[in-house]
């Protein structure tokens, strides 16, 4: 079956990407990631965890961010909103989504921009870290 017979639509990035295991996929796309965030600016000091359970689950942490930055108030600011909105459309780049099934995609992900408690509460190094499903969902 061809990818037009499948009925899902395919990201700008998929196509690049195809071949690639899962593993090597996330490994991909964080080189990608720490490099730039389409085309928002990131603020200096910005890092990125991507957490992953091998399987089809990111987690992804924007380190990083004052507080100051990310909140008006309760909620975000414009540029913390147009950061998190841009993490999202990278990532979904890379994906494959189905208009009639939410559940037929490539990768499933969740994006976290943490304040400074959840970045002072544990340590959240940057990089790319295998965990079990649990801990990546």
């Amino acid at each position: 079956m061809s990818r037009k017979d499948t009925g899902r639509r395919y990201g700008s990035l998929y196509g690049r990407t195809r071949t690639k295991d899962f593993s090597e996929l996330v490994d991909c796309m964080y080189r990608v990631l720490t490099r730039s965030v389409n085309h928002v600016t990131v603020p200096t000091g910005t890092e990125f965890a991507l957490v992953h359970n091998g399987e089809q689950n990111i987690v992804v942490k924007v380190l990083g961010l004052t507080d100051e930055f990310l909140f008006n108030g309760e909620m975000y600011t414009c540029e913390a909103q147009e950061l998190y909105d841009s993490v999202e459309e990278f990532f979904e780049a890379f994906n494959w989504t189905h208009p009639d099934d939410g559940l037929d995609r490539r990768f499933i992900f969740s994006v976290h921009l943490l304040d400074e408690a959840q970045q002072a509460e544990r340590e959240h190094p940057s990089g790319v870290f295998l965990s079990s499903a649990s801990a990546a969902s």
